[in-house]
């Protein structure tokens, strides 16, 4: 199981504040990902009693978990999240990431979780049923 954080600094804050850009984006990455979507996209314009705070906040289910974003225009700052008990490609997260925001920076974090979970990996399943075929 691995969680892939990514931080994305100097975005466009209209990018940012673009709703039909947001959906999109969370709409596209399972699929960029080699994940199977399972809900529609979920996405909230969140107003706080900070208007600074103020932004898109949205998630998509994904069959082995989610995909999750955050996004502040006034921090030209959107923060993606990606959990998954099945392998993805870490570097397509991250270059999806860059050609939808196209971030002065970005910090990306990723933690294998779930070490100890008893459910196999998905390349374990797969060599395991190659061998009864």
């Amino acid at each position: 199981m691995r969680h892939v954080m990514l931080d994305l600094y100097g975005c466009d804050a209209r990018l940012l504040a673009d709703e039909a850009h947001l959906r999109r984006v969370l709409d596209e990455y399972p699929e960029r990902i080699g994940m199977v979507k399972v809900s529609p996209v979920e996405l909230r314009y969140i107003k706080t009693n900070n208007s600074l705070d103020d932004g898109h906040s949205g998630f998509v289910i994904i069959a082995t978990s989610h995909v999750s974003l955050h996004a502040w225009p006034p921090y030209g700052m959107i923060n993606i999240d990606i959990f998954s008990c099945n392998e993805f490609d870490e570097a397509e997260v991250v270059s999806f990431a860059r050609a939808m925001f196209n971030p002065a920076d970005i910090e990306v974090q990723s933690v294998k979780r779930a070490t100890r979970s008893p459910r196999p990996s998905s390349f374990s399943r797969v060599l395991l049923q190659e061998q009864y075929v």
